[in-house]
């Protein structure tokens, strides 16, 4: 008789608990907040779509020392059913990622990257400042040596913000960049 009492408040609780584990929405974590690696494709299915990502205000070549400013854009038609419309991670070989929006990006083990803020939109702004220096001003006729030659490695997922990963667009960019020294 005991034991009975004792099961159905027992029962009940884990009842009441299954419930509202199952009535929960899905957590906002895993990479909706960040995508610390280039291991998209791992979790997301499909064909890689290179032409998606567009990196724009590129230089030719970049000078020693100099910051440029970039602007990623995914270009998706994929409509999403949420808040999550994406998300990246991009690296430089050399020289530093600067946050311009620290509301939208963040740097994580090295590592540029979204928020999950940032997961809300397709596009996102970014500095890099260039290896090397340009040396002080009075030493103009001085040739500073050149800089290494850069990759700039791009990964990013157009999400369709149903909270799995089938579905979503992944695409992978890179380019290199060669100091103008």
């Amino acid at each position: 008789m005991m034991l009975k009492k004792m099961l159905l408040p027992c029962t009940l609780a884990a009842t009441v608990a299954m419930g509202a584990t199952l009535q929960a929405p899905p957590p906002a974590h895993g990479f909706a907040n960040s995508a610390p690696s280039f291991q998209c494709m791992s979790c997301h299915p499909g064909p890689m779509q290179p032409e998606m990502i567009k990196l724009s205000n590129l230089p030719d070549s970049y000078r020693p020392g100099q910051t440029y400013t970039f602007t990623l854009k995914l270009d998706s038609t994929l409509e999403s059913l949420g808040e999550q419309q994406g998300g990246f991670a991009i690296q430089a070989s050399s020289g530093t990622m600067i946050i311009e929006d620290r509301t939208h990006t963040q740097i994580v083990d090295g590592i540029l990257t979204h928020t999950l803020e940032g997961s809300h939109r397709r596009s996102w702004s970014f500095s890099w400042q260039a290896p090397g220096e340009s040396g002080p001003w009075w030493q103009f006729w001085r040739r500073p040596e050149p800089g290494p030659d850069v990759s700039i490695t791009v990964m990013a997922v157009a999400a369709n913000g149903d909270y799995s990963a089938i579905g979503d667009e992944i695409g992978a960019a890179g380019v290199t960049l060669k100091s103008d020294r």
